[in-house]
């Protein structure tokens, strides 16, 4: 039997380790599980306080293979309640490595950091995480951290149920002759601050090829929930705006206690969580 054929076209070598795809009542139901997820967040985004420490830091989202800005506006708006100055990626739909949306990226990328004077926070969901760990490559200086909702960056995750979708895509729209090498870049370790939130019960792609190493700047967290449903997911949107809100300069690792009670409270900002909280236990796997 013919080993599968790679996502990319790289070194890959498509007889190595493949991470095994979800079952298929994982992949059949990501849909449906992505539309309670979608009803559960639109029934407790409305209790949920105003405020927290975005202090206007501006915050770049990137959509999903075959996605557009509608997909992120409820984690867009979310995050804007919570301080930040959230931008739209603005380049329609995200289909794959063409030399039209790299080119783009990075013109928004900078226009948005030339704007406000200071770096610009990422985050980015499925291959619009991939296209954050470029970015982090190559404007590291101007990006202030990075989050990649259920991004598959190991090689050993390019196999996956949405590779056929990306092979045509590929056919149909023409990759840049860069794809190589931007690749390259997003296996690289990130050189700033970066957060992987993925599910174990995702329907498209094993979660553990979205896992970071462990390394200084590295955070995994671990959220219950389906692939499509990961810019609506509740606990997703409530971990996305809690690795915002710490600061650099005083990072502390992702506890689910402190994470809900800022999320409930509108208070994001650094108090008496400095100190460990000895009755949490954390859903992370941190460095």
């Amino acid at each position: 039997m013919d080993a599968p054929t790679p996502i990319w076209r790289t070194d890959v070598d498509p007889g190595g380790a493949i991470l095994p795809f979800p079952s298929w009542w994982l992949t059949a139901t990501d849909l449906a599980r992505a539309s309670v997820e979608t009803a559960a967040w639109h029934t407790v985004r409305h209790v949920l306080p105003h405020g927290g420490r975005g202090d206007g830091q501006p915050v770049l989202v990137i959509p999903g293979f075959l996605t557009s800005d509608i997909t992120t506006a409820a984690l867009r708006a979310h995050l804007r309640t919570r301080g930040f100055h959230t931008h739209r990626w603005t380049l329609g739909l995200n289909h794959g490595f063409t030399d039209a949306i790299l080119d783009g990226l990075i013109d928004r990328f900078d226009e948005l950091h030339a704007r406000h004077g200071r770096p610009v926070a990422i985050v980015g969901w499925s291959l619009g995480g991939l296209m954050a760990r470029w970015l982090a490559q190559i404007r590291p200086d101007a990006v202030e951290r990075i989050i990649c909702l259920g991004s598959p960056w190991r090689p050993e995750a390019e196999i996956n149920r949405v590779s056929g979708a990306f092979r045509a895509a590929e056919r149909h729209w023409g990759f840049s002759a860069d794809t190589d090498d931007v690749v390259e870049l997003i296996r690289r370790p990130v050189p700033v601050r970066s957060i992987a939130v993925y599910s174990p019960f995702d329907g498209l792609l094993h979660g553990e090829g979205c896992r970071q190493d462990d390394g200084d700047l590295c955070e995994n967290v671990v959220v219950p929930g389906s692939h499509c449903g990961l810019t609506h997911n509740p606990a997703a949107l409530v971990a996305v705006a809690d690795r915002l809100e710490v600061p650099l300069d005083r990072w502390r690792p992702f506890r689910w206690s402190s994470a809900v009670s800022h999320g409930l409270s509108g208070d994001g900002r650094e108090g008496a969580e400095a100190l460990p909280d000895p009755t949490s236990v954390p859903a992370t796997v941190a460095a």
